[in-house]
């Protein structure tokens, strides 16, 4: 009785003769993927044409504004870093966007990708979005890794809703974090 049903389960695994090997699978056909649209953004945050655009991610997070002294000696809302989800259109996360304060770093913005790889947002020019954070263009100022962000040359943040510093007095070195949403479009050389 052993010996048949183990002759069954060898048999129904592949063998319908002896000797022959499995039928071969069939690759499945490639999928056909179009790049991401190039997005509307004033002419100051432009990016050369010769440039790809690589990724969009929307970005779910806080600006976080920590309260210093100005040179005059009066305090105010100054950002201390970023803290951002970032998503796929379908909702799946694609990483993180921090200050490298806060990651012992140099200072300034990056993006970690849950591929490992990231990049560090240097020489920004910004354009005012009244009632929200501006809209930027950030140079690449080093990249790591080997994923998706490796080789990213420029970052744009446009759509930008919320993420305002606090108006008002505050207490030397009292943070707050205020919630803000964007949109970032990160682009490769050629």
């Amino acid at each position: 009785m052993r010996t048949h049903v183990l002759a069954l389960v060898t048999c129904l695994f592949g063998c319908s003769k002896p000797g022959a090997a499995p039928a071969p699978v069939e690759p499945a056909p490639p999928v056909a993927t179009t790049p991401p649209a190039r997005p509307t953004a004033p002419a100051e945050l432009s990016v050369p044409d010769d440039h790809k655009l690589a990724l969009v991610a929307a970005a779910r997070g806080v600006q976080i504004y920590e309260c210093v002294a100005e040179a005059a000696g009066a305090l105010a809302w100054k950002l201390h870093a970023p803290r951002a989800d970032l998503f796929d259109a379908a909702g799946g996360k694609l990483g993180t966007h921090f200050g490298g304060v806060d990651q012992g770093l140099p200072a300034g913005p990056y993006w970690e990708s849950t591929d490992g790889s990231r990049v560090h947002g240097g020489k920004p020019v910004s354009v005012a979005n009244p009632g929200s954070i501006a809209l930027l263009r950030l140079e690449a100022a080093d990249a790591s890794g080997t994923g998706v962000l490796s080789h990213v040359s420029f970052i744009q943040r446009l759509s930008t809703t919320g993420g305002v510093a606090p108006e008002g007095s505050c207490t030397a070195g009292q943070r707050t974090e205020v919630t803000y949403t964007a949109q970032y479009y990160f682009y490769t050389a050629p």
